[in-house]
């Protein structure tokens, strides 16, 4: 029984790394101890400050350091590295950008997270929900506390679907307002330019952006009309995202289907062989790494492209489809005369993204694209979320705005530059936008009673 006992007192208090290290570490002290192949002995002094280094770095205001231990050290690289505030702000707090800031805020040395409200409702949904995030996954409901909370300025020029409620009060000097470094935008991708515009003010070229939306387009309308000085341009991220996340109310979602989130630093010149990256993309693509709930992976920007496309593709036929046949994305399978609609559509989509000249030279692209190949990955969407409703469908039933301009709309625009007609996407485009507006219209009406006249 001794031996067994002494076996056991080692293993506690040596802690090899294999076991990990105490529960309050934060990151860097594990990528420390892991790098300098060092035990952490939390009943010695040596773990904090038996070995005093200089410190060879000045501050921002060249006043010499302290003296630091290994550990203290590696840290203040560590953050001279990065050159960037850690706080990360959200905006849009729906169904994807909390599940980013629950998944965020899960991690174990979180950073400083800020949700960015655009209305009065979502302020006293915030209040109502007890200043929370829930996540509900196989049944077990994860709440995660601690967020900021901010107003943001209505922009002086509004979109046509920009919201109407009342903002609450807010500094009466935008300069007061802090600057913003590190932004994640998950808005409808109708609402990108009206959201931006009102936070445009606290962005600096230094700053970071990282786009996780449904559609394609969305940058190039922000270039247009929130940024058109490229010199005052922040770095662009894009996330292509594949959790299956819906909302039960507000600040509450289900984690339907685990997935991953691809994501790419898009360089700001295209032709640099080696591009720079401002510090501030690299930490939020560093931190968004580090979630497991998350799952996400860098790509290069040409792969991460092709994995837009790809889901673009698949989207433009359950969206639309959906929203039409008013059904479930299950709706689409089994039937014969839909199949053969979704292989016409699909023969220009395949066209189109072959044609694209941001693909030209990129190798087996047209076995990627592929009409067969691409039927298959829809139906295979279709299978898996048989029992889910897409979001236009959703959208046109609550009578709002949908996303399809920016999904078979891209199509259709992107086949114009190319020189191609895409006249069966062009049709569905029309119908769905002219659902769209019966819906809103009939929800615009008054209900009247009328007495029947013989």
């Amino acid at each position: 029984m001794r031996p067994l006992y002494w076996a056991v007192a080692r293993i506690v208090i040596h802690r090899p790394l294999w076991l990990g290290i105490s529960r309050g570490d934060s990151e860097l002290e594990r990528n420390y101890y892991t790098n300098h192949g060092r035990r952490r002995y939390w009943w010695s002094a040596q773990s904090t400050s038996n070995v005093e280094l200089e410190a060879t770095r000045s501050r921002a205001n060249d006043s010499d350091p302290p003296e630091a231990s290994p550990l203290a050290q590696y840290r203040l690289e560590q953050r001279w590295t990065l050159k960037a505030p850690r706080r990360i702000y959200i905006l849009g707090p729906g169904s994807i950008g909390g599940f980013v800031a629950h998944s965020l805020a899960s991690l174990p040395d979180p950073p400083p997270i800020t949700l960015l409200l655009y209305s009065q409702k979502q302020l006293s949904d915030w209040y109502d929900r007890g200043h929370s995030i829930k996540l509900t996954t196989h049944g077990l409901v994860d709440t995660k506390l601690g967020f900021g909370v901010e107003s943001v300025r209505r922009p002086a020029a509004t979109t046509e679907h920009s919201s109407t409620d009342d903002l609450p009060p807010l500094p009466s000097d935008p300069s007061e307002e802090p600057i913003i470094l590190n932004l994640i935008v998950s808005v409808k991708a109708y609402n990108t330019v009206d959201a931006l515009n009102r936070v445009a003010h606290r962005l600096r070229p230094e700053s970071s952006i990282l786009f996780i939306q449904n559609g394609m387009g969305i940058i190039e309308e922000v270039n247009q009309r929130v940024f058109p000085d490229p010199a005052r341009r922040p770095q662009y991220l894009l996330g292509v995202i594949s959790h299956g996340v819906y909302s039960v109310k507000p600040f509450e979602f289900v984690h339907a289907g685990a997935g991953t989130v691809a994501m790419a630093i898009i360089p700001r010149n295209i032709e640099e062989i080696k591009p720079t990256f401002v510090p501030s993309a690299l930490y939020l693509l560093r931190t968004l790494t580090r979630s497991p709930v998350l799952s996400a992976v860098g790509f290069s920007p040409t792969d991460l492209l092709q994995l837009q496309l790809e889901k673009l593709a698949v989207n433009a036929i359950i969206n639309p489809l959906t929203a039409l046949y008013d059904c479930r994305n299950g709706g689409l399978l089994h039937q014969s005369s839909i199949s053969r609609v979704i292989r016409l559509l699909l023969a220009e989509i395949s066209l189109v993204i072959k044609s694209l000249p941001e693909l030209q030279g990129v190798p087996n692209v047209n076995i990627r694209f592929d009409i067969r190949r691409l039927e298959g990955e829809v139906f295979g969407i279709a299978t898996k979320t048989a029992a889910n409703r897409s979001s236009t469908l959703q959208d046109i039933r609550r009578g709002k705005p949908t996303e399809i301009e920016y999904i078979t709309g891209y199509i259709v625009r992107r086949g114009e530059e190319v020189g191609i007609q895409c006249v069966m996407n062009y049709m569905i485009k029309h119908m769905v936008l002219a659902k769209q507006r019966m819906r809103e219209e009939s929800r615009n009406l008054l209900p009247v009673e009328t007495n029947d006249i013989d």
